[in-house]
């Protein structure tokens, strides 16, 4: 009994992070803010990240599909570490979007078009 609950437990979170990404106001790694922590995003990212890999993909795959831009960030980094071909299939589709991520680097927030990330995500410019 206890087994079956744990496992609950563990789907339910993954399903919570997915959710808290899908609508994240900031795509971030490493520490952010005067007090340099890390984003809850980053949080959800891992939780995530810790997953076997099949359940991973499938959540940054979901993370995807319903995300916005910072979601979909999050999601394409992920991809970018667990499945490398199909990051390239969805930066390839990126090719006409005009979706602008928000962004947080330390203190500084910026808006950048999620072109831009993906390409920045590619080169391994966000390390977590």
């Amino acid at each position: 009994m206890l087994l079956c609950s744990v496992g609950v437990r563990a789907d339910d979170s993954i399903a919570s992070a997915i959710k808290r990404l899908s609508t994240v106001e900031r795509f971030a790694f490493g520490g952010v803010g005067y007090a340099g922590v890390m984003s809850k995003g980053e949080i959800d990212f891992k939780v995530i990240l810790s997953q076997p890999q099949a359940t991973a993909v499938s959540a940054f795959e979901q993370l995807y599909a319903t995300g916005n831009p910072q979601g979909k960030s999050y999601a394409l980094s992920g991809m970018k570490k667990l499945n490398p071909q199909r990051f390239k299939e969805l930066l390839a589709a990126l090719g006409t979007s005009t979706d602008e991520v928000e962004v947080m680097r330390g203190c500084i927030v910026s808006h950048e078009p999620l072109l831009d990330i993906a390409k920045q995500i590619e080169r391994g410019k966000f390390r977590f």
